[in-house]
Parts: C-alpha cells; sequence; structure tokens
C-alpha cells in the first residue's frame, strides 16, 4: 500500500478476532469512506487514531432476532443496541411487521403485538414498502433490515378470522409479500403460535413460501410450540424448507417448561440431519432464562380469533370466566400454557399501562397484595389493560440454553422488545444479550471459544442473513467493528433495572464512523437501510 495513504480512521496493535473462527493475531486496521481498506503491522496516518492495546476488535455485532420496527421512531440512535456492540439488527421477527397495516384493524394489531410496535402513524403503514420509506428517511444508528411479518399481511387480508383463506384472499396475501420483499423485506417471518397465523393450515405457508423462494428470500419461524409440542414444530418448520427450498432460520429456539427440558437435544439433531440433507436450517439464540411476550397468550387459542371488544366482552362475563380458568388450568386446549409450564409466581408483569402497581411484581405477589385469586388477577389485568400486556416468563433451563448455545447452526439475537424507560420494565436481553454471552458463556463458564461465539454474532449470521460485505474483518468490507476488553466485559441489566450500562465496550464503529465510545453515544447516526437484492 502508498506509504502517503491518508485513513479516517486507524486501529494500532489491537487483538482481532476476525469473525471466521479462526484464532486471534495482532493487527493494525485502516479505515477509510466507511470501508476497510487495510490490515497488516504498518502504520499509516489517520484522521482519526484508536490505541487498541489490550483490547479485541471483532466485527461489528449482528443482533439475527430483533423488533426494532417501532424503537427506531423513538429513538433513532437505537442506543440500547448500539451500546452492546451491535452494528446491524434485523426485525420484523415473529410474523411481526409494520406493514402491511390495514386501518380496519388496527385494535388487533396492538392486541397481537401487547402494544409494543404501537406507534401513532400506523395507519399510514398500508404497505410494507411505505414503512421501508419512513424508515429510509430517517438516520439510523446502526444498520437495519426486516422482514415481512406473515401475521400481519394475513390480518390486513382477513383479520383475525379462524379459518383458512379464500383464494382470493390467498392472492390478496402473496400480492402483499411480493410487493415486500419488492422493496427490500429480507423475507417472510411467521409466528406460529400467534393469532392471526396459529389458525393458518401448512398449504397456506408453503404457497407464501414458495413466493419467497422465488425472490430470493429467506424464512424465519418462531414455531408452532417450543413447549409439549416442540418437537412436532421444528419438524413442521424444516419442512418448509425441504419443500420449497427456501432457507429456514427458527427462532429463539428452546424448550418451555419444566416437562419438557431436554428436547432441545432432540431438536438439535433435527435440524443438523436437515442441513446434511440439503435443507438450509439455521437457528438464533438469546442467552436467558425466561422467554417474554404478552399475557394474553396464556389464553387458550380459542380466545384469539375476532375482535378485541367481544373478548373484553366475555372476560367481563362471570360464566364465561369460570369455564376459561377450567380451560387453562385443566389443559383443554393445546397450546404453549405458560401458566402451567412455569406458574403464575413466575410470571413477571412488565408492561401493563392501566395497571401500573403490577408492573415489576408477579402475578402470584401481584395478586397477594391486593388479596385476589391469582389467575382471576391475571385476566383482570389484562382486561384493564385491553390486552396490551407484556411479560416475562421464567421457564427454561439453563442446561438446555447452553447446548443451543453450542450448536454450530445458533446465532444470537436479543428478540429484546423496546420500552420506553419512563413507562415499564422489559426483558434485559434487550440490553445486555451480546456483553453476557461474550462475559458470562465464554469468559466465566466456557462454554464457547472467544472465537467461536464471535463468530455467531458476526460472519454466521451475516452468511445466513445474505448482509453483503458483513460479519468480517477483512478488506474490502463494512467497516463496522466492536473494540471490548475481554477479561472485562459483561452484561449488568436485570429484571429490575432493565436498561443497566454494560462494561468492558470501549468502541463501536457503524460504517467507519465512532457512534459509541466508553459508555457514551457520540452523536454520530451512520446505519444504513438494508434491503434485500436478488
Amino acid at each position: 500500500m502508498n506509504s502517503q495513504v491518508k485513513f479516517d480512521l486507524f486501529i494500532k496493535d489491537a487483538t482481532i478476532i476476525d469473525g471466521t473462527g479462526n484464532p486471534v493475531f495482532r493487527s493494525n486496521v485502516g479505515i477509510k469512506e466507511g470501508e476497510i481498506q487495510y490490515i497488516g503491522r504498518q502504520n499509516y496516518a489517520s484522521d482519526q487514531m484508536i490505541d487498541g492495546e489490550g483490547l479485541a476488535l471483532s466485527p461489528g455485532f449482528i443482533d439475527t432476532h430483533a423488533h426494532d420496527d417501532g424503537y427506531v421512531f423513538s429513538d433513532n440512535s437505537l442506543y440500547v443496541k448500539l451500546s452492546q456492540g451491535i452494528t446491524t439488527a434485523i426485525s420484523g421477527n415473529c410474523g411481526i411487521s409494520l406493514g402491511p397495516i390495514n386501518e380496519k384493524y388496527i385494535g388487533e394489531f396492538n392486541r397481537v403485538t401487547g402494544g409494543m410496535l404501537n406507534v401513532p402513524f400506523l395507519a399510514e403503514m398500508t404497505t410494507f414498502g411505505r414503512f421501508m420509506d419512513k424508515v429510509d428517511s430517517l438516520a439510523p444508528g446502526i444498520n437495519l433490515g426486516f422482514f415481512a411479518g406473515h401475521n400481519i399481511i394475513r390480518m390486513a387480508v382477513m383479520g383475525l378470522e379462524m379459518r383458512e383463506p379464500s383464494r382470493e384472499e390467498m392472492e390478496k396475501m402473496k400480492d402483499y409479500l411480493r410487493e415486500a420483499l419488492d422493496n427490500g423485506a429480507i423475507g417472510l417471518s411467521t409466528g406460529m403460535a400467534y393469532p392471526p397465523t396459529c389458525f393458518a393450515k401448512n398449504d397456506e405457508i408453503y404457497e407464501l413460501a414458495g413466493v419467497v423462494k422465488e425472490k430470493g428470500g429467506l424464512y424465519a419461524s418462531h414455531i408452532r410450540s417450543e413447549g409439549d409440542n416442540l418437537v412436532d414444530a421444528v419438524g413442521e418448520a424444516i419442512e418448509v424448507g425441504r419443500r420449497t427450498g427456501v432457507p429456514v432460520i427458527i427462532s429463539h429456539h428452546k424448550t418451555l417448561g419444566k416437562n419438557n427440558w431436554g428436547k432441545v437435544s432432540n431438536t438439535l439433531r433435527m435440524i443438523e440431519k436437515a442441513n446434511k440433507e440439503g435443507i438450509e436450517v439455521g437457528l438464533d439464540v438469546y442467552p436467558y432464562n425466561a422467554n417474554g411476550t404478552g399475557l394474553m397468550y396464556i389464553l387458550p387459542p380459542s380466545c384469539h380469533g375476532g375482535d378485541n371488544n367481544k373478548l373484553l366482552e366475555q372476560l367481563r362475563d362471570a360464566d364465561y370466566r369460570e369455564d376459561l380458568k377450567k380451560s387453562i388450568l385443566n389443559k383443554k386446549e393445546n397450546y404453549d400454557n405458560m401458566v402451567l409450564y412455569c406458574g403464575l409466581d413466575h410470571i413477571l408483569i412488565t408492561v401493563s399501562d392501566a395497571t401500573p402497581d403490577a408492573v415489576g411484581k408477579t402475578i402470584s405477589d401481584y395478586a397477594k397484595s391486593i388479596g385476589k385469586d391469582p389467575l382471576d388477577t391475571a385476566l383482570d389485568i389484562l382486561l384493564k389493560n385491553k390486552l396490551n400486556v407484556l411479560a416475562v416468563f421464567f421457564s427454561i433451563a439453563e442446561e438446555d440454553l447452553e447446548e443451543v448455545l453450542k450448536s454450530p447452526y445458533s446465532m444470537i439475537g436479543t428478540d429484546g422488545m423496546p420500552i420506553p424507560h419512563n413507562r415499564s420494565i422489559t426483558h434485559p436481553r434487550l440490553k445486555g444479550t451480546f456483553p453476557r454471552v461474550l462475559g458470562r458463556y465464554v469468559r466465566e463458564k466456557k462454554v464457547l471459544r472467544l472465537e467461536d461465539a464471535i463468530r455467531k454474532m458476526t460472519s454466521l449470521p451475516a452468511q445466513k442473513l445474505r448482509l453483503k460485505n458483513k460479519g468480517l474483518i477483512k478488506e474490502g468490507f463494512d467497516a463496522d467493528l466492536v473494540l471490548f476488553d475481554a477479561a472485562t466485559i459483561i452484561d449488568k441489566a436485570d429484571y429490575v433495572n432493565c436498561y443497566a450500562e454494560n462494561e468492558g465496550i470501549q468502541y463501536v464503529i457503524v460504517n467507519g464512523k465512532i457512534a459509541f465510545h466508553n459508555n457514551q453515544y457520540t452523536g454520530i447516526n451512520s446505519g444504513r437501510i438494508i434491503r434485500r437484492q436478488g
């Protein structure tokens, strides 16, 4: 390289973890015009210089499973992601995206999402393209890509109808999906456990996945069950790949409920077998023993059809409520029954605007404080909040989590639900996922080698998600980088202080610009919108 070259940013003497999984090495890195243009031991002039002595330099972390669709409009820096080293996040997961929205079903949209994507301009998002254009008008702090959500596409066409689509409705869904893919959607996501996708039969998914395959996209699925029927649900997701040829990603893979712990050994073998057969199947995982979703999903599937007002009216009816409680407690319907999986003493309320005293308490503790039956209390919380309640469920075995982390097919995702700080609390995975993997599961528990963990955060998701020029420290690749102290990096967020700052991350560089330094956002927003190519 010409010795007269002057870089925009030069990093000296860092320990490079390049994302391949190969051993670390010491080197300098030169960055110009948002690109890595030099890796070697020579020194060059630069407008900015970073001393990397004693620090690890890795590619920027890729959050394979995010829910930042609405968050980007309230905080375009995406600070909670940036501050843990994430430089790229992929949202629109679990079948939930911010387009296409049918104004007729906005109440149902907020019900299905627990209000987590509640933005004031929902009615404007009549197509996925309109949503992408609105994101494009911002200056995001990190790179953002999006799946189109089947739950939302189906809802735009059919509401929450508990039936198969007509041929006309099926074609309308395919039109919405093609529009999304043509406007840069990475692929189609499904929330098979959530309405209205839980009412869809496999043929509907196969037909839509065929459109995704034609357009060169991906299929990501929150599978139909993560508990009693986990093995069948994983098989169902793999079958989508087998029948259509579309690459499959199984979202936040885990086993819910003590009676189901250990099943991931079977499902990971199924995933390995599928890959050996030529069916591309990946998965993502977050490093916590609790899942989080809408509290309304303690209700059986029969409750989830129709409009909000009907269900709210039913919850007010004493006879209906007694029958409903019996159905939940006696497992009369086949679904992931979190009341039975973990108990009301292990369900923590995180968002309930109309009942703020419940936030930060388990349902059992809150019920005791007001002198009521715990299950009735849960139903009252749903009723008073018009179903828009979020909760955390302590339901996952540490041993299962570690086994999934070690799988060669697993990637890291937050599955975080951004909630305004002054409103409620949220699952600490939103803030601490990536430092927790590196601190707890690499350094402390030695579940993963550092090089392998970084690969799961960088080059593997870049490969699976077809993200061009990302995920490696390599000349010609985008200068998305993280400098951290491997000896101290750790998460500090928990279920009470869910936004506590992580430790050990020194610099986060997005497209060649320093966006975060020493727990401070620099004010530079240099992220880009990622649109699927091809």
